[in-house]
């Protein structure tokens, strides 16, 4: 009966739709339920496969994947032409050997990248977890590769979480975890869960059987910040569960002894697996030349070709009688047509010049590329110590790129700053109330008879990067707080609130609203990995010796980018006198507060947590509804947490909802951005508080003047009335499956009005090491830097000059506008007065255009000069007209004349369109650095994408293509690996296209004196090895490790990186002018040996080797002179290379009798290598070939 019911159950709720999915628990499933029937049976198992082939598919399919390139279909083709008995021209054996060799060298490097992919594969579907057997009726250990949607899992501290799981259980007694998304999106911060509440009766324990809901959930998807979705239950009543509800493959669970949960999306729909794009793919604007210069490549080959073949049919018409053509064989005299012979001589020419497009250069561009990548990796000077962190090149085909950048587009926060805060200042009912520097030789030293215990004391000296020193003042405040909160209840609440009620709110906000995690304990889970439950009790344990609750948490194996010291603390010998005392004197930190762990999103919040613990305002305790306060007056509070309004970019504010357990007033306390703060404050007409807000932002002005970070706090006091109707509209948008966010977020606005503000705080991000040196360099290579930043913009041009991108003496433009035709009014205005100034005092300004719409920067064209006494500064209000598609011009020409450009209050949106409107429109090389998840749209957009691992994750680090520590290793990045990188490869591939063309245009020039037949003098096996080994290795290793100038001089001179923007080593005419040397340096390596053996015995197999060993030397000769460092690998390479050839040649002469007539390579080396005529012969050749170099 009970099976017959889950069957019935099962048929009541579809499998899904477009929209949404359903998920029915694999226990509540009979065992014997047709696997074609199971409910679950199309969604996708947690078996993860990333590699691309297997045994049986990887031969076809890599050939299929390599023949999508052109090189390889032609080579291919040009094989294939071989075996037509009328055109052939080497033996069709020999001519697959190339071709066959480079398809085997990429199929190697392919399969063995797969492989690895395979192993990791097979490592990780190979770990374990525990889930829920049904009948066992217990936790059985389970792989994961055999976990699928609707399986219970159990977790223990520190374990990888294998898939999506809905969190349905947590040891915790508040029902909360926390997890580390390191792994899924490389924040090392703990984020806070929440089980879902409501599918169990009061008081009830949960266990796996007990869980009959059905789970309505959205399909999978990318987001990994959002999830909606809800649980029917078997009376179809609807339990709401969204993202702080659901945990994610790849995180691993923290400082909680275990949680349960159902498994939602498995395997490749998982949210990180899709996420998974693998590295990232570019094509460089040399590379893009570079196949430009291929198809002329092609060019040259028809027009040789073509050529030949008409020079064969006039050869050919002039003999009156075909008879006498004894040396042409014909099968067919009526075929006997000059037409027709040329027709056929133009196909075996394709064979004979198909050297003329370089097989071997895609794959030695790709090698060279990698192996510059591993240089790049390997530089010890791009080491970050601190962090443990190498420079990491997640895109390994535009290394070059990096010494060809015109513009960069950097974030300000975290990226040139820090990111560390530090508390600097605070103003409360605009009072304002300044800190020193906590660097202070004075700040928080205690060594007077006075002080606290000695080992208190020097807790507290250890902890000096997280105090502050407190203000006299503001302490004093806080000291007096009690007696007023006193006064108040004992003569009855004032009607207005005072300045003591404005501090006691203010550090209260600062406590609570804020997503910080209080404390840890050590975590023990009682079921081991083979799901049994263990006693961990022990005969030690019958007399436990005393512990805090709140020790930290030692082995727990949290992640940090730094190892945490555990200084001693206080033992419980301390004299109860001195704990009192350290509560005065000690800024009102007790030992307990002490032994606090906090751990925050953002560094942000630590700070302001920290602030108010230094003036005895201590978060104690944190659960999903209850937060537990230490508030001087007041002592420990325990407020209800009714609802919490998170941070969005949007509001930029968050809110947080309590009950005061003493008076039940709900409160609303809120921290925002300024503008989001301001627009939202009460319209009362008071005038104190009309005075503290003119106060507060006089305050903030000077704050943001200081460089500093700031925030506002503001109160509201919430009706019964209000927040009823409030929560019941709210809980039906989290039902709501369609337009939930938006709902949301208008409830969120709804709720967060008509407030009373309480004040504002000034947090100070310091400069990183080495930001303003690093600036300055990159300007004095000629590029031009933007900076782009959501603070405000006194904040920002402050730092601005901090950091050298705005010097003393240059002019400032400020853009600041309230609608559109502002905008262009101002545009214009500046734009007119520096076309007037420029042409008055006849600069380069009013010669040159200062646009260049769709430009190229490596045409020859004269670019346009920016100004370097010009910086504009622009915020993000008037930016948003600016981007205007009929402004965008207006701000573009403007912004031409500024050598610096700093955008203030920008979204993430307009950090894109700013890099977008450059890249597009100006045809420059962009570069984007940034730190967060709002620089990953400008990091994605730019050219070349670049992610600082901070302190705000490693969102902008997983979208970029380079990945470094700090903001100054991009100079050396740029200056020195960017010019490397394209100095190399621009010489390289231009050397690959000499070498291929003189070889060809040799060639061609015997032609005229064999009567254009598509006879050559060179032996088939030298003309096939010469390009893919002959003369394969020398070229890669000029690519990957020739250095024209020093590391130091390049640094020394910034100067030297001009080269690469403006394209001098490889500008669209390089490719003619190789050809042309290619045509000089072939006429003198024919010519010359011809004349030497005209009217001489000498063969035309004698020839050939004599011409092939000279355009060998001559070409490695040539390579010699372009190398500019030499090394033992560029000696190898060039012995390799003789060796090689000699090595080959010899072979044939000994062995090869008639191998592959007409050609007879039978002892014809060794007696040229007994010639004293033909060394001189070579070495004039040699000569006369490289005079010009």
């Amino acid at each position: 009966m009970g099976n017959f019911l889950q069957r019935d159950r099962l048929n009541q709720h579809p499998k899904g739709s477009k929209n949404h999915r359903h998920i029915i628990p694999n226990h509540l499933i009979p065992t014997d339920v047709n696997p074609k029937e199971h409910p679950n049976r199309s969604y996708a198992g947690n078996r993860i496969k990333t590699t691309k082939y297997t045994l049986m598919s990887f031969l076809p399919k890599n050939l299929f994947e390599q023949f999508h390139r052109f090189a390889n279909l032609y080579f291919i083709f040009i094989v294939l032409l071989n075996f037509v008995p009328e055109v052939n021209a080497f033996a069709k054996e020999i001519a697959m050997i190339p071709v066959i060799g480079v398809l085997a060298v990429s199929a190697i490097k392919d399969g063995f990248e797969d492989y690895r992919r395979y192993r990791l594969d097979k490592r990780i579907n190979s770990m374990t977890c525990r889930v829920y057997s049904r009948d066992e009726h217990r936790y059985v250990k389970t792989e994961w590769q055999k976990v699928g949607a609707g399986d219970v899992i159990h977790l223990s501290c520190n374990e990888v979480i294998p898939a999506d799981i809905l969190l349905l259980q947590s040891s915790d007694p508040q029902g909360i975890c926390r997890i580390e998304t390191a792994n899924l999106d490389g924040e090392n911060n703990l984020k806070q869960r929440e089980i879902v509440r409501g599918f169990l009766g009061e008081r009830e324990e949960f266990h796996p059987t007990k869980f009959k809901g059905t789970i309505k959930c959205e399909l999978p998807n990318t987001e990994i910040y959002k999830f909606n979705g809800s649980i029917i239950q078997p009376c179809n009543d609807q339990i709401s569960v969204n993202k702080h509800n659901i945990m994610l493959r790849g995180c691993v669970l923290r400082n909680t002894d275990f949680v349960e949960g159902i498994v939602v999306y498995a395997g490749h729909e998982t949210k990180a697996m899709l996420n998974n794009r693998g590295p990232r793919y570019k094509r460089s604007k040399l590379e893009r030349q570079m196949n430009k210069d291929v198809v002329f490549c092609v060019v040259v080959l028809l027009f040789l070709c073509f050529f030949s073949a008409i020079g064969s049919g006039v050869w050919l018409d002039h003999f009156k009688n075909n008879q006498q053509v004894i040396f042409i064989p014909f099968d067919d005299m009526d075929f006997y047509t000059p037409a027709y012979q040329g027709f056929i001589v133009f196909w075996t020419y394709v064979i004979i010049f198909q050297v003329m497009i370089p097989l071997s250069l895609y794959v030695t561009v790709e090698i060279v590329k990698l192996g510059q990548s591993y240089l790049i990796h390997q530089d010890m000077e791009l080491y970050d110590p601190i962090s443990d962190k190498r420079l990491e090149c997640r895109a390994l085909n535009i290394p070059e790129e990096l010494g060809q950048v015109q513009y960069i587009f950097s974030d300000k926060t975290g990226t040139l700053t820090e990111n560390k805060m530090v508390f600097k200042c605070c103003t409360i009912g605009g009072v304002d109330f300044p800190h020193a520097d906590p660097d202070d030789n004075d700040a928080g030293l205690y060594e007077d008879a006075s002080a606290p215990s000695p080992k208190v004391a020097k807790y507290i000296n250890s902890m000096q990067n997280d105090m502050i020193r407190i203000d006299p003042t503001l302490q004093r405040e806080v000291s007096n707080m009690s007696l007023d909160r006193m006064d108040d209840l004992q003569f009855g609440t004032r009607t207005t609130p005072s300045q003591t009620d404005r501090i006691h709110d203010f550090f209260l906000l600062l406590a609570i609203c804020n997503t910080v995690v209080v404390s840890a304990h050590p975590h023990e889970d009682k079921m081991n990995a083979s799901g049994d439950i263990l006693d961990l009790t022990s005969e030690d344990d019958e007399n436990p010796a005393p512990k805090d609750k709140y020790t930290r948490l030692r082995d727990s194996g949290s992640r940090r980018s730094t190892p945490v010291r555990y200084p001693n603390l206080p033992d419980e010998s301390a004299h109860d006198s001195d704990l009192e005392q350290s509560l005065t004197d000690v800024s009102m930190v007790s030992e307990n507060t002490l032994k606090k762990r906090y751990e925050a999103e953002s560094p942000d919040e630590l700070a302001l947590v920290r602030a108010a613990c230094s003036y005895g305002c201590r978060l104690i305790t944190r659960t999903h509804d209850k937060a537990t306060v230490w508030v001087p007056g007041d002592g420990e509070v325990e407020l209800k947490i009714l609802h919490i309004l998170h941070f969005d970019s949007v509001r930029k504010r968050m809110s947080i909802i309590v009950e005061h357990p003493n008076t039940g007033e709900k409160i609303l306390y809120c921290k925002g951005a300024d503008s989001a703060i301001f627009s939202n404050l009460s319209n009362r007409d008071n005038s104190a508080s009309e005075r503290i807000k003119h106060d507060t932002q006089h305050q903030l002005t000077q704050y943001a003047r200081q460089g500093l970070r700031t925030l506002c706090m503001a109160k509201k006091v919430i009706s019964n009335e209000e927040y009823k109707s409030w929560i019941r509209s709210y809980h039906e948008a989290e039902c709501a499956l369609y337009d939930r966010e938006k709902r949301l977020f208008e409830l969120a606005c709804e709720i967060e009005m008509n407030m009373d503000l309480l004040g504002a705080t000034g947090i100070e991000d310091r400069l990183q090491d080495g930001v303003p040196e690093t600036i300055a360099s990159l300007r004095l290579a000629g590029i031009k830097i933007w900076v782009l930043t959501g603070d405000k913009q006194e904040t920002a041009v402050n730092i601005a000059y901090s950091c050298k991108l705005i010097s003393p003496d240059q002019e400032v433009i400020m853009l600041n506008a309230k609608n559109m035709d502002m905008t262009e009014t101002l545009l214009k205005f500046h734009l007119e007065k520096l076309t007037s100034r420029a042409r008055h005092r006849g600069s380069e300004l009013a010669e040159d255009s200062p646009v260049q719409v769709h430009g190229d920067p490596c045409q020859p064209s004269r670019p346009f000069k920016p100004n370097n006494k010009l910086s504009l500064v622009i915020d993000g209000k008037t930016l948003e007209y600016a981007l205007h598609k009929d402004l965008e011009g207006d701000f573009l020409e403007l912004s031409q004349f500024c050598n610096s450009v700093l955008i203030c209050r920008a979204t993430p949106a307009q950090k894109a369109a700013a890099v977008k409107l450059v890249r597009d429109n100006l045809g420059m090389l962009t570069l984007a650095v940034g730190d967060g998840a709002n620089d990953v749209s400008m990091i994605q957009t730019a050219d070349i994408g670049v992610g600082i691992s901070g302190q705000e994750g490693m969102q902008a680090v997983m979208a970029s293509d380079f990945a470094m520590a700090r903001f100054k290793f991009l100079e050396r990045l740029l200056l020195v690996h960017g010019h490397w990188c394209y100095d190399r490869l621009a010489k390289m591939t231009l050397y690959m296209f000499y070498k291929n063309s003189a070889f060809i245009f040799m060639l061609f020039w015997y032609q005229i004196f064999n009567g254009f037949s598509g006879s050559v003098m060179v032996d088939q096996y030298y003309l096939l090895f010469y390009n893919v080994l002959f003369t394969s290795i020398p070229p890669g290793v000029l690519g990957i490790l020739d250095k024209d100038v020093e590391a130091e001089t390049l640094l020394a001179r910034p100067q030297l990186y001009k080269q690469g923007p403006k394209c001098k080593l490889y500008k669209p005419h390089s490719y003619w002018i190789q050809i042309a040397d290619a045509l000089y340096q072939s006429l003198v390596m024919y010519f010359i040996p011809h004349m030497c053996v005209t009217d001489t015995d000498t063969g035309i197999w004698t020839l050939g080797t004599v011409t092939t060993t000279t355009i060998l030397l001559v070409n490695l000769i040539h390579m010699g002179i372009e190398t500019k460092s030499w090394t033992w690998v560029h000696w190898a390479a060039i012995i390799f290379s003789i060796l090689s050839y000699v090595g080959v040649a010899i072979v044939l002469s000994l062995s090869c009798v008639t191998c592959g007539p007409p050609s007879n390579p039978y002892f014809v080396f060794l007696r040229s290598v007994s010639s004293v005529d033909q060394w001189l012969t070579i070495l004039i050749t040699c000569v006369v070939a490289l005079l010009p170099r």
